[in-house]
């Protein structure tokens, strides 16, 4: 977990954001005025500090909608303050976000350079559920999606607006409707900044790629006599990324998870796999070859100029890699971190229209690009080399014997994924207060999101076949496409493909078999929301609070694709057109009840709320809990909650996505593992999601020293997703007939496809703690502060696809795409004074296993073993000007200060990836630097 700047109020009904770079799960009033939660602006507080500042209000922290000076919720709350996005250099808050234990980097432009649609996304997933099991909000307010699946892209939000981020880390959905499964990001706007602040910002990995630019300004103003406020803020940022994974050595030794040839059985104690070096594709090579079998074909490498030998096998051959030979190296050519340049302006403003009413609005512009190299195009086996191919060398023509040529295109540029992201949103609203404590809020709010998404140089493997397919045409005295022998047209604008030899293929067949796939997709989200709460009346132990309030919510999205894409005609990808639609209308409540007030203090919390969807009809949802003080220094607190989530336009209305999966297909015995296609469609029938969430926990405050420990359980049914695909064919293999339908066979008994689609079959339960520890101190003319806070998982056990759960706490291999480290934290320590700072940080990341469905038959303990891996950060800054009434700071920080490399976690693929970018660090050691002025 990322140490922060901040203080997170414990009950997380409110924060005070400190200096100290800590995130913290603490309680309101823990510092600054006991037992009260105020909140103050983050360049005022300061460790030891215990006066409110002078317009300490009541407010709403994201635990809960109750907004109450003396209220404090039992919902553990992470806060992020904006001093250490400064201190830790970040362009992007999902990057400060992604480095606190309860996160995973699941789609960040390091993890999705295999992705050929969410290719340079920048998406939270908390506990590792998945990205759409966690809401975003903006200001308190839904964000808009920029795909099917319901996900928030934080490429739109620019990082100098935000004031702190609150992570609410339990389930929400009683408070926050829908998604809130493993908990709320709330990303809060500085709503009350005056002046102008800006940043510069420079950085370059060792390596002299990953280029970062960043530009950023603010500006922040009263107005009308000091009834309103506007602020604005924009961000401009140019990362060049890694665009190659040759660009480092651990991805040069190109590590993948071979056939151990050695093995016979599950007991022979001989591991059915083992992690080598020098891992190249055994199934193609940039030359053209055969593979190994029976007949006077079998095995053969051509060579450009006509030259063919017998192809130089590698070792450990059995399934789409071996170890050394000749073969291709498809993630060489993939991005390591995918390049993405992004500007962001938002605009906020708020005027008092009368003593009690508040009219208030926002609007937000975001635009991002982004293109990674996806995969080289490969043909493997489709296409069928005739003996009368005029290019086919004479000895192997002499054979008159037809065969099955695999290939990577290397002459083309890898296929790209280039993704352009256009994001508004508007909102619109009234605020007041009447009576005694009461308040109430009416909004509404629009947010669109354009997405286009294009995949270039996509091999068309239709007119490959026809390419691939050449013949003499005596007539026209030159070689032809077969289908345009004698004149004939078959395939307008053919050219002959030579397929023998790299570098063989002329440009022109070359651009003939590649295009480029385009979709254009939009999404549009209206929300009208309105609540009122304040103090019912006057308890025996303190005020009885409640908020009530409805909301309603429209989504729609429209996907329009080139031809090709409809027609399924390109190699990977193929999106469909998509239209889908729903809204949901709700009403929620919540209530607090203090029970015991002195000494001892024990408060009740509930909140329930009433869901009608137009897709899955109607759902409740509840929380409730309690917050006890036995003595003023302990605080215990406990949730309980019902959560759900309710399927997306995409899980619902797609048509077909294609997936691939690796697979061992019985119907061809020892033929290893195969690459097949996996196309997966949509179910109107779908179901909500439902968890059972439980929270525990216990926060001491003792002077200058604190601490917290949450305990968390998510308990998950009906999850959203696939039968297994090695499922279905073992189904298959063993009689059941059904589910054979599901599975297209090629003539040898090969697969070339399994279609599936989503099924409310799966579940997930996780169990953990989060623990929290800081202190602070004076120190010369400056305080120091230092903070521990860590995430230990017990247990993740998954069953996806509805059979029997597997733990999957401590994989950090992605054989399920759930797996997670069990032990991540995150040491800091921060110095401060009028004049400079320093700050260090050490992430530190638990061993783990590689699968951990992997007994010693399968890999050697050795090799199914991870070890720990820990980062060191540092930044140091200068502070000048403030003698004219500025404050500027030079600054500067180096990222993995000790240039750690990721550890060896191959990707079973063909593109054998050698680490887990979802995890691990792929940059290496990275400098930056810049400077910051605030007027």
């Amino acid at each position: 977990m990322n140490v922060r700047t901040i203080t997170t109020l414990l009950t997380g009904t409110a924060s005070l954001a400190l200096s100290a770079p800590v995130v913290a799960q603490s309680t309101a009033g823990e510092i600054g005025q006991p037992n009260q939660a105020t909140l103050t602006a983050p360049e005022t507080a300061r460790v030891g500090q215990t006066e409110a500042t002078p317009d300490a209000q009541d407010i709403v922290v994201t635990g809960s909608r109750i907004r109450s000076s003396n209220f404090e919720a039992p919902t553990p709350v992470l806060a992020v303050g904006s001093e250490l996005i400064d201190q830790r250099g970040t362009t992007n808050i999902a990057n400060v976000l992604n480095e606190i234990p309860a996160f995973t980097g699941t789609l960040t432009p390091a993890s999705t350079n295999l992705n050929s649609r969410q290719n340079g996304v920048n998406v939270v997933d908390l506990r590792g559920l998945g990205t759409n099991r966690n809401l975003v909000l903006l200001n308190g307010r839904r964000g808009t999606p920029f795909d099917e699946f319901e996900n928030i892209d934080l490429n739109a939000v620019p990082t100098l607006a935000i004031e702190r981020v609150e992570v609410v880390t339990g389930g929400a959905s009683a408070a926050y409707g829908s998604d809130a499964v493993s908990g709320v990001v709330n990303l809060i706007f500085d709503e009350k900044f005056n002046g102008v602040k800006t940043n510069v910002q420079y950085g370059l990995a060792q390596a002299g790629d990953a280029q970062d630019f960043r530009v950023s300004a603010a500006f922040g103003t009263k107005f009308g006599g000091d009834r309103g406020h506007f602020m604005i803020a924009g961000d401009y940022d140019d990362n060049k990324g890694i665009p190659a994974g040759s660009a480092r050595a651990f991805q040069r030794r190109s590590a993948g998870l071979v056939a151990n040839p050695a093995n016979v059985d599950d007991t022979d104690g001989k591991p059915e796999f083992l992690i080598r070096q020098n891992s190249v594709l055994f199934l193609a090579s940039p030359n053209g070859i055969t593979l190994p079998g029976a007949g006077p074909t079998s095995n053969l490498e051509f060579f450009p100029g006509g030259v063919v030998q017998p192809r130089v096998l590698g070792d450990n051959i059995g399934g789409s890699l071996m170890t050394g030979g000749s073969g291709s190296r498809l993630a060489d050519s993939v991005a390591l971190y995918v390049p993405t340049e992004r500007i962001s302006v938002l605009a906020a403003a708020h005027y008092d229209v009368t003593e009690g009413v508040t009219a208030f609005g926002e609007a937000s512009y975001a635009r991002s690009k982004s293109r990674g190299a996806l995969i080289t195009p490969f043909t493997l086996g489709d296409v069928t080399i005739q003996p009368d191919n005029p290019y086919l060398p004479a000895s192997v023509a002499a054979l008159n014997t037809p065969f099955s040529l695999f290939r990577t295109f290397e002459e083309i540029p890898p296929i790209a994924s280039v993704s352009v992201s256009k994001n508004m949103r508007f909102v619109g609203g009234l605020k007041g207060e009447f009576g005694r404590n009461w308040s109430w809020e009416v909004s509404g709010q629009y947010g669109q999101t354009d997405f286009s998404n294009d995949q270039t140089n996509n091999l068309l493997p239709g007119k490959l076949l026809l390419a691939a397919d050449a013949v003499f045409d005596p007539s026209r005295n030159q070689i032809v496409c077969r289908a345009n022998l004698g004149g004939a047209n078959g395939a307008p604008g053919c050219e002959p493909l030579n397929m023998f030899g790299a570098g063989s293929p002329s440009q022109a067949a070359l651009a003939y078999i590649v295009g480029t796939g385009t979709s254009d997709t939009r999404v549009k989200q209206t929300v009208f929301a309105g609540n009122i709460g304040g103090e019912l009346f006057q308890g025996w132990a303190g005020p009885i609070l409640a908020t009530v309030g409805i909301e309603h919510r429209r989504e729609s999205l429209d996907r329009q694709v080139n031809a090709p894409n409809a027609n399924g005609e390109f190699l990977i990808v193929n999106a469909q057109p998509l239209t889908g639609k729903f809204n949901v209308t709700e009403g929620f409540g919540e209530v607090a009840v203090p029970i015991l007030d002195g000494a001892q203090k024990l408060d009740f919390n509930a909140a329930a709320r009433y869901t009608h969807y137009s897709t899955v009809g109607n759902v409740v949802t509840w929380k409730t809990g309690l917050t006890f003080n036995p003595i003023q220094a302990l605080r215990l607190r406990g949730t309980i909650s019902r959560d759900i989530r309710a399927p997306s336009i995409g899980e619902t209305f797609v048509t077909s996505v294609l997936l691939f999966d690796n697979v061992s297909n019985p119907f061809v015995p020892g033929s290893g593992t195969q690459l097949v296609r996996t196309p997966t469609s949509g179910n109107v029938h779908l179901r909500e999601e439902r968890a059972l969430t439980k929270t525990a926990g216990a926060v001491v405050s003792i002077g200058r020293f604190k601490t917290s420990v949450d305990w968390f359980d998510i308990n998950l049914k009906g999850a959203i997703g696939t039968l297994n695909s090695q499922s279905i064919v073992d189904r298959c293999f063993a009689g059941d007939e059904a589910i054979c339908s599901a599975i297209t066979f090629n003539p040898d008994k090969s697969i070339y496809e399994i279609r599936n689609q989503n099924l409310n079959l799966g579940t997930f339960k996780v169990q953990g703690l989060d623990f929290e520890t800081r202190y602070s101190l004076p120190l010369g003319n400056g305080t120091l502060d230092l903070g521990v806070v860590a995430s230990y998982l017990i247990h993740k056990l998954i069953a996806p696809s509805g059979a029997a759960p597997i733990d999957v706490a401590g994989e950090v291999g992605g054989g399920s795409g759930f797996g997670l480290p069990d032990f991540k934290a995150t040491g800091s320590i921060n110095y401060e004074s009028d004049s400079w700072g320093a700050f260090a940080q050490l992430r530190y990341i638990g061993s783990g296993v590689y699968d951990a469905t992997y007994g010693p038959e399968q890999l050697a303990a050795s090799e199914n073993h991870i070890g720990a891996v820990a980062y060191v950060d540092m930044s140091v800054k200068y502070k000048f000007g403030r003698s004219s009434g500025g404050n500027t700071e030079l600054y500067a920080g180096v990222d993995n200060l000790l240039n750690r490399q990721p550890p060896v976690v191959p990707l079973d693929f063909i593109a054998n990836s050698s680490t887990n970018a979802a995890i691990y660090d792929v940059v290496g050691r990275k400098y930056y630097v810049g400077v910051r002025a605030k007027f």
